[in-house]
């Protein structure tokens, strides 16, 4: 993962890209799985290496995995549900912007924990809550938000995109004590928790948008991950 003296938000996706790569090129794993991914996968258009034996697709929506190509495997399970049936263990587990929809943070590790194989490890991008865009969200209610979402993002709602799900932030945070008690708890060997600062949700209203950035350079110098706005996490179980 490149870093630099601030991680902006900018740089947020494609160190995320990058990570899951680098762990497939360098530790090679055979069975990787992807919550999520049912329209745009992590691993884009790349060719995967040989040694990856099986790539699993899971979502909790059997609709949105009959979407899924022929190619990729498919796994329908609740990531923060009863996942105790599932025989299959995985060697990398990733998702990019699924955290975030989980009801439960500590069940979806836990549960990441369990289907991963020892050694194996997994990687999640996710909005922070306590950067104000992700705060609000998660304040107010559904109907307003999205209505907000809406008016802000459009390009988001025009049916080749998902629009927006229901968010709850269950520890999705950067790296701070509580996220990291809450992570070991869980069992994992090694935890890392990469946050980034900043966002683009302010970019159309002149003067909120120059005091947003203001106040994410300082926590950025200040290294006050609580007001993060993205985190990059990693465990290895």
């Amino acid at each position: 993962m490149v870093q630099s003296e601030i991680r902006w938000h900018t740089d947020c996706r494609q160190d995320y890209l990058d990570t899951v790569w680098n762990i497939i090129t360098d530790e090679k794993p055979a069975r990787i799985m992807e919550i999520g991914g049912t329209t745009s996968r992590s691993t884009g258009d790349k060719t995967l290496p040989d040694h990856v034996t099986s790539f699993t697709i899971s979502d909790i929506s059997a609709e949105e995995l009959s979407h899924v190509s022929d190619e990729f495997d498919t796994l329908q399970i609740n990531a923060c549900g009863d996942v105790s049936h599932v025989g299959q263990r995985f060697d990398l587990i990733m998702s990019k912007f699924c955290g975030e929809h989980m009801p439960d943070g500590k069940q979806f590790h836990k549960n990441m924990h369990h289907l991963l194989a020892d050694g194996g490890v997994a990687v999640h991008l996710v909005p922070t809550i306590f950067a104000s865009p992700f705060l609000i969200n998660w304040l107010f209610p559904e109907q307003l938000t999205r209505k907000a979402v809406q008016l802000l993002q459009p390009r988001r709602f025009d049916g080749q995109n998902t629009g927006k799900f229901p968010a709850y932030y269950s520890l999705c945070r950067g790296s701070t004590p509580y996220m990291r008690k809450a992570l070991a708890d869980v069992g994992f060997s090694s935890i890392e928790v990469h946050e980034y600062y900043g966002h683009h949700y302010y970019d159309k209203i002149f003067g909120l948008r120059q005091l947003d950035n203001g106040l994410a350079r300082l926590c950025a110098r200040h290294e006050w991950a609580v007001y993060s706005s993205y985190a990059i996490i990693i465990t290895r179980k």
